[in-house]
């Protein structure tokens, strides 16, 4: 299943599709439900001028004590305390391109850790 969200202004754009598990170094993985919980996320573009500036989404469900979100420039942002800036954060990127990010949860009454990978590319 391909979930594409496009947003442009101008010429910016940012298309988000699921990884395809393998792809990547390291290779991509997920866990995405356990517990009661599930774990997902989109981007767009935050900025009609710029489209490196992109805004991240958790659609995540259940309570999450522990985010990380690994933006694919080598870049990261993690923590337990659940702010709307760590679960929707905005990332601005050097360059357009190819990125392959991945959101990270832990959510009360489960004890591991959800993730999942999904490919920004920003043109």
């Amino acid at each position: 299943m391909m979930l594409t969200l496009l947003s442009t202004a101008a010429s910016a754009s940012i298309k988000v599709y699921k990884t395809p598990l393998g792809a990547g170094t390291p290779p991509a993985t997920e866990r995405l439900s356990g517990g009661g919980n599930y774990i997902d996320y989109t981007a767009v573009a935050a900025s009609s001028s710029d489209p490196r500036i992109v805004q991240f989404k958790d659609l995540s469900r259940g309570k999450e004590t522990y985010i990380r979100w690994d933006f694919g420039d080598g870049t990261y942002l993690e923590g337990t305390k659940i702010t709307p800036q760590l679960k929707n954060p905005v990332h601005k990127y050097k360059k357009t391109g190819y990125y392959i990010t991945c959101l990270t949860i832990k959510c009360t009454n489960y004890k591991w850790k959800l993730w999942v990978h999904k490919t920004v590319i920003i043109k």
